[in-house]
């Protein structure tokens, strides 16, 4: 089993995300329950799936030095801490704009009380919605996807192709979703494909720009999820908020990638290198 694991690494990895997560998630699918913004009924210990996997295939592949490798990654915060926290934090700069731009357009302001407002959770205060968000969104799915797959995927595929094949098992991760969470249920073909498919495959760039300028760390990943979902996944982003974030998201991952044509993987503005164990298995190896 240890052998198949090390040889399938991600392979097992998108296995065991999609398995631990549906697991729950798709019970709720048949019993017929929704998960409504500020209700009691929630997704979030599916939300933990990605997390769960990469610490179960890193220590069977690496033993015991494997989980403890990616747990330094998980808190780490790189130097320059300015550059760290410019890029970690981002989202909230989408935000200020848009919140300067809200009255030039005669839009109100968001109320404080609408960022509490966030599918899967009660009505909470603000703080304890940015921990559970932190916790179960951000370390919860970038632990797997950033901190586990994006970097093998990367050396496989290449920066820009490892980033697009990680966003497409990233968006299909999210499928009983759409017939559980009321804000995904909501969505015509129009916002699956323009809003959600195009933001999902828009989010995966930009993160990887995140953790390839803070020396692969998981935490900065996990907090630039958290911010960006607190301006576009609560009642405050239903307006000009989450219109202003996702626009800012996809036109700093069109340049990205304008950028990124044909630039080898050394000198990738996309690439996390770096981060695999020692003696990992070649790029041309089996997935």
């Amino acid at each position: 089993m240890r052998a198949l694991v090390r040889r399938h690494r991600v392979a097992t990895f998108v296995v065991l995300a999609y398995a631990f997560s549906w697991a729950d998630w798709i019970p709720l699918l048949l019993r017929g329950e929704r998960v409504p913004a500020g209700g009691t009924v929630t997704h979030f210990p599916g939300l933990l799936g990605p997390a769960v996997a990469a610490l179960l295939v890193t220590a069977v592949a690496e033993g015991r030095a494997g989980p403890g490798r990616l747990l330094r990654r998980m808190r780490r915060v790189s130097k320059p801490t300015v550059r760290f926290l410019a890029y970690a934090l981002s989202p909230l700069a989408f935000l200020a704009l848009a919140l300067v731009l809200a009255p030039l357009v005669g839009r109100p302001l968001p109320h404080i009380r609408e960022f509490t407002v966030y599918s899967g959770l009660p009505m909470l205060p603000v703080p304890v919605v940015l921990l559970l968000v932190l916790l179960f969104n951000g370390y919860g799915e970038e632990t797997g996807w950033r901190g586990f797959a994006l970097g093998r995927l990367q050396d496989r595929f290449g920066a820009v192709r490892g980033t697009l094949v990680l966003a497409t098992i990233w968006a299909g991760w999210h499928a009983p979703l759409f017939g559980v969470v009321e804000t995904y249920r909501a969505m015509g073909p129009g916002a699956l494909l323009g809003g959600f498919g195009l933001g999902i495959v828009a989010g995966a760039v930009v993160l990887a720009r995140v953790v390839n300028r803070t020396d692969g760390s998981v935490l900065a990943a996990a907090l630039w999820h958290t911010t960006y979902n607190l301006t576009a996944a609560t009642a405050a982003g239903r307006g000009l908020v989450g219109a202003v974030t996702t626009t800012c998201v996809m036109v700093w991952a069109t340049l990205l990638l304008i950028q990124e044509w044909r630039r080898p993987l050394d000198r990738s503005r996309l690439a996390v290198t770096g981060v695999t164990a020692p003696g990992t298995a070649p790029a041309t190896a089996p997935l």
